[in-house]
């Protein structure tokens, strides 16, 4: 399986946050194989492991965050209609007439309700908030609630292009692309090159504050950790922060809450073997699991990596295979740095 295959096979995995059970068995369908090792921990991490063979090796914690925004059912409307609330960061603009996936005791599909515009000409044309929208299933009220009991949850539609100049577009690539570059990357290196034991972590409930990373940090008590996330991309209309742009490679956070060594020696190491990059400023908190796992125990020595992401928390996520590749390189490079190990390993 290549990278985009791979990619693409991860984000249509439902993991909605809260919900990442869901797909476990698919999960380690797809990557299992590829590692020593595999176990959802108590706050249902998956947590996958690939041993270097030596004896009292190091441990390297690999991070990525398997959930997924969505929604979940919280009650009826007559005429076949669901009443909802978001999980985690859904943007209310794109939702009118969308199309999504009910995961109830059978799998439906729903749209989002909307207004014709004939009609909102003459009446209050506000932004609703979510909990004021219906997504119409069809369905007979009485066998509606029997499919879609409260609490089910409610993805994106995911449909997968490729566009031209290796753009890739789809649903959830926020976190699941990064977690396919670490597979990836971890795939490509042969045990014996590895300087420590590596711990790929599929983090649950990140969408809701970075709830499952700080414990999967603290039960592995890894020597040095890479975080990876995704990170809004440029487009014309932005202004004011700088945007990492799509393109450019891995995008490496300098911030208060990451480790300033790890950092530039990961940087140093993307310009020894060629791998395209860029810094970026993170002032304060970096929202990603990086907070979680540099706190985790006495402190983790932690660094993030990102991958530029255009039209974040959408049914139409884009990213470049350019810089997925060249994430995925990075991993590959990271796990089999002596340099690095030298320094951290404990």
């Amino acid at each position: 399986m290549n990278l985009k295959e791979l990619i693409i096979s991860l984000s249509s995995l439902m993991s909605v946050t809260g919900y990442e059970s869901y797909s476990t068995d698919k999960l380690i369908e797809i990557i299992g194989k590829k590692f020593d090792e595999s176990y959802v921990d108590n706050i249902g991490n998956h947590i996958f492991v690939k041993r270097c063979g030596k004896a009292n090796a190091p441990r390297i914690l690999i991070d990525c965050h398997f959930d997924e925004i969505g929604m979940m059912v919280t009650g009826y409307k007559k005429g076949g209609f669901l009443k909802v609330t978001n999980v985690g960061g859904v943007d209310t603009r794109l939702l009118p007439s969308s199309e999504v996936v009910i995961f109830g005791t059978e799998t439906i599909t729903g749209i989002f309700a909307t207004t014709p515009e004939s009609d909102r000409r003459f009446g209050d044309d506000s932004l609703k908030p979510i909990d004021q929208l219906v997504i119409d299933t069809g369905y007979p009220d009485d066998e509606l609630k029997e499919l879609c009991p409260l609490g089910t949850p409610i993805s994106y539609k995911g449909e997968y292009h490729l566009l031209k100049n290796n753009k890739l577009v789809g649903k959830a690539f926020d976190d699941k692309a990064c977690g396919a570059c670490a597979v990836y990357g971890i795939d490509a290196v042969d045990s014996l090159d590895l300087v420590a034991d590596v711990y790929f972590v599929f983090a649950t409930r990140e969408e809701i504050g970075c709830v499952g990373a700080g414990p999967a940090a603290y039960g592995i008590d890894p020597d040095y950790a890479l975080v990876m996330d995704v990170t809004n991309s440029w487009i014309p209309e932005m202004t004011g922060m700088k945007w990492t742009a799509i393109g450019t490679g891995v995008s490496i956070d300098i911030s208060p809450v990451t480790n300033r060594k790890l950092t530039k020696m990961t940087a140093k190491l993307c310009e020894e073997k060629g791998i395209k990059y860029t810094l970026r400023a993170s002032p304060g908190s970096t929202g990603t699991d990086a907070n979680s796992t540099g706190t985790a125990r006495e402190g983790i020595p932690t660094v993030l990596c990102s991958l530029p992401l255009r039209n974040m928390h959408t049914a139409n996520e884009l990213l470049s295979l350019d810089d997925a590749k060249a994430l995925a390189d990075l991993v590959s490079e990271f796990i089999k740095s002596k340099e690095i190990a030298e320094v951290f390993a404990r």
